[in-house]
């Protein structure tokens, strides 16, 4: 299966993926499984076309004025920063002379896009998203001359290599996490910037179901929860840790052991 068709297998709905970024109430970690099969048929699945809608929709409401932003297709009156991306954004764009070429993994439909251009960062941006073909299909309607869509990372490089990376929310739904680091530190991307990934001090990566609250969307998916160790293992020696930070909201509970959603910000060693 080459990475275009393993894409839309591997990264699962955006509800799924940016939940802990709009809730922590009723959000579960349940259960230890030894392969991702198992997960899979501990847990729910979902339903892409309907997720898709919902978010193309409240896209739509916030494109209009109707809202400030949107995240799992509930709308906000103010707009939801990622701050350590923002500032991961200036630290970049700053050493490329105002320019930027982001490759967005798993970017729905441009939110992070969006957080950019009213942060106000002066640099000037081509912002590729790489996504499930139905998100594409709906996020053509919405591109520009800066914001493009993408079904592959194939897609993407094929324009050249881009100045940096954005993993937000994503690696900890894919089935094999490390052979996307792979694909991508293989491209020699100069920077890569990490958020919202479940980290634990454990010395094993541990596979679980996370629960989504039905009043997000009643669904639940195999979620990864990473040793932080061996996260930043999996970077080295190619890659240079230049920040680590984790969400101020504290940590969350899983199957036996806790952990935070942590960050981090790589530069490709010289």
């Amino acid at each position: 299966m080459n990475f275009r068709a393993a894409l839309k297998e591997i990264l699962p709905p955006v509800a799924l993926r940016m939940v802990g970024q709009t809730t922590r109430k009723g959000i579960r970690f349940e259960g230890r499984f030894r392969t991702w099969r198992d997960a899979q048929a501990a847990s729910s699945g979902y339903q892409d076309k309907e997720i898709v809608r919902r978010v193309y929709e409240a896209e739509c409401k916030v494109r209009s004025g109707e809202a400030a932003d949107e995240r799992d297709s509930v709308l906000f009156d103010s707009v939801q920063f990622s701050l350590p991306i923002m500032a991961a954004l200036a630290r970049i764009a700053s050493r490329r002379s105002g320019q930027l070429q982001v490759l967005d993994l798993g970017g729905a439909l441009g939110g992070l896009y969006r957080q950019y251009l009213a942060f106000g960062l002066p640099a000037r941006v081509i912002w590729n998203v790489v996504e499930q073909p139905d998100f594409v299909k709906f996020g053509r309607s919405f591109e520009t001359t800066a914001l493009r869509f993408h079904a592959s990372i194939e897609e993407v490089l094929a324009n050249g290599v881009p100045d940096l990376v954005l993993l937000s929310s994503v690696m900890q739904y894919i089935e094999n996490p490390f052979e996307t680091l792979r694909k991508i530190t293989a491209s020699g991307i100069p920077h890569i910037v990490i958020d919202r990934t479940p980290c634990s001090a454990q010395e094993q990566d541990l596979l679980t179901v996370q629960r989504v609250p039905p009043e997000i969307y009643e669904a639940s998916y195999p979620c990864w929860i990473f040793s932080r160790t061996g996260l930043l293992r999996a970077l080295q020696p190619r890659y240079r840790l230049v920040a680590a930070f984790s969400d101020p909201a504290g940590p969350l509970q899983g199957p036996g052991l806790k952990f935070d959603l942590g960050g981090f910000m790589f530069d490709l060693e010289n």
